[in-house]
């Protein structure tokens, strides 16, 4: 399993978190907006994007509020404006037409379900969940702290059929 340590512009060089251990919290949305713009092609026009939660899980639950929040404020990234929808893990058949699915911590229970419907679909899958980007069910975690960490793996992008930009390659180290 191989994993992608990435910087460039919008975060600064830190540690990668081990997989056992990574904090899981709210996903940094314009950080995970700002990569979405990375992918090849680059996404233009309206973009559906998903956010993956679980109804009943307040963890969950609250995570999406705060996701839709974010995006409510700032939804234009590059050439794309960014449309989210909530997707219940339990009905993730309504992820069809979705580029991008923010998926929220707490959902370790789903994610080989998650990581299926997105490969099948090459969708993006971008998560605070470190578990989920370390097992190469997510595409990108994202972190917060003293310093944004983002990694990608390799093999879900592989996977998902997602490919990113020059710009983005270039910036990468692989760990």
């Amino acid at each position: 399993m191989k994993h992608i340590l990435f910087v460039a512009g919008i975060c600064s060089l830190s540690l990668l978190w081990p997989a056992t251990s990574a904090p899981s919290a709210v996903l940094n949305v314009p950080v995970a907006a700002r990569i979405i713009s990375f992918v090849q092609p680059t996404p233009a026009g309206v973009v559906p994007v998903a956010i993956v939660y679980q109804p009943g899980n307040g963890g969950s639950e609250a995570e999406a509020a705060e996701m839709e929040r974010s995006l409510s404020r700032s939804n234009v990234v590059g050439r794309a404006t960014l449309r989210p929808r909530r997707v219940a893990v339990a009905n993730l058949g309504q992820l069809n037409g979705t580029r991008a699915a923010f998926v929220t911590s707490g959902l370790r229970g789903y994610q080989d379900d998650v990581a299926a419907a997105a490969s099948a679909q090459s969708i993006l899958t971008i998560t605070s969940d470190a578990s989920c980007v370390a097992t190469s069910r997510c595409v990108v975690g994202i972190t917060g702290g003293a310093k944004t960490q983002i990694v990608v793996s390799r093999e879900a992008a592989r996977r998902s059929r997602i490919r990113f930009g020059s710009a983005f390659l270039m910036l990468v180290r692989e760990v």
